[in-house]
């Protein structure tokens, strides 16, 4: 085998060793700490906007769909009125309100 091939030992790793000089990057535990909480609050605060803004739509929905429904009790009411007193005779035109239908005939 070759020399080049050959895995240096554990004590020659230990002696060529060099240190790395501080020009790589370095950040402090605390700095990271606070920009990840920073991040976090972030994150949250942009999601209870976009909740907020879901609900007021939400509820504007719903008011829509309360006032649409009264309208169709209402016009539901009004046709069933006017569908009772199309249907119903006046006095003296017969039907269950003349005295004959309910048994009071009346002698002239």
């Amino acid at each position: 085998m070759h020399a080049s091939m050959m895995q240096p030992s554990a004590a020659d790793r230990a002696t060529e060793f060099t240190a790395v000089d501080g020009t790589g990057e370095q950040f402090n535990g605390f700095t990271l700490m606070v920009e990840a909480y920073a991040a976090i609050w972030l994150i949250l605060l942009v999601w209870l906007v976009f909740i907020w803004r879901k609900q007021a739509d939400l509820g504007a929905r719903v008011e829509g769909l309360e006032a649409a429904i009264l309208r169709a009790e209402r016009r539901a009411m009004g046709d069933a009125k006017a569908g009772e007193s199309n249907a119903k005779p006046k006095p003296g035109e017969g039907g269950k309100e003349s005295g004959k239908e309910s048994g009071m005939e009346t002698s002239a």
